[in-house]
């Protein structure tokens, strides 16, 4: 599962490394280091043309009829996204990159980690990016929604694909996001056979931070939230 994450880099620079013009993308924002469901974001698609333009996380299928669905269809099994009825015409029509500089996952609780107000122990989150400092080229896929009560309402909507995790992310969670190889984009978003994309990333892509439980809460926002927790002394 992936349920938070970061876009720090500027609009334009993504731009520049995803391979489209900078005055594909609608309208900058500033750094965002908690993105949480239902936000507003970036992603790079071919259809019709190479573009970067804005989704709302949260997949709403062409066919619903009530958009509260995408609340419960923010990332999709690599294993059943090409059968799920819910996501095999968004995968094979209108596959898509969803870019960041990082993604948050958590850790279980443990006696002797964060504990919140009321004194119990709380999940870790951990920040997990990209060990060559690149950005993370995530596997998703976009529907159009056009509200059948509004039809001048039309949105399009996004998932992200997420598979087994690999053996740097599998202590802190059994799921991870797909993340594409460079070399491998084009292909995910212009071939029709990329099932065998969808895989675990190898297990020297990512480094691994535990950081502050402040993004917890997804009105958190700011730089502090990226940095590495510095460890408590324990009292023996």
């Amino acid at each position: 599962m992936c349920g938070r994450f970061v876009v720090s880099t500027p609009a334009p620079e993504l731009a520049s490394l995803l391979g489209v013009d900078g005055d594909e993308w609608r309208e900058a924002t500033g750094p965002r280091y908690n993105i949480a469901p239902s936000a507003d974001i970036l992603v790079l698609s071919s259809r019709p043309e190479r573009t970067l333009s804005w989704a709302r996380w949260g997949l709403i299928p062409s066919w619903s009829r009530d958009s509260s669905i995408g609340a419960r269809l923010t990332n999709a099994r690599a294993e059943t996204v090409w059968d799920k009825p819910s996501f095999r015409t968004a995968v094979r029509r209108h596959r898509c990159i969803i870019p960041m500089d990082g993604f948050y996952e958590w850790a279980p609780a443990t006696p002797d980690g964060p504990r919140n107000a009321a004194g119990r122990p709380v999940k870790r989150p951990h920040l997990f990016q990209r060990a060559d400092g690149d950005i993370v080229r995530v596997a998703g896929m976009c529907s159009e929604w056009n509200d059948p009560n509004d039809p001048a309402h039309h949105v399009l909507t996004t998932a992200i694909i997420t598979c087994a995790a690999n053996d740097t992310m599998s202590p802190i969670h059994h799921r991870m996001p797909v993340i594409l190889d460079p070399v491998d984009c084009d292909e995910w978003l212009e071939s029709d056979d990329t099932a065998h994309l969808l895989r675990p990333a190898p297990d020297t892509t990512l480094t691994v931070i535990e950081v502050g439980t402040a993004v917890n809460d997804a009105r958190n926002q700011g730089p502090e939230l990226v940095a590495p927790v510095q460890p408590e002394p324990r009292l023996f």
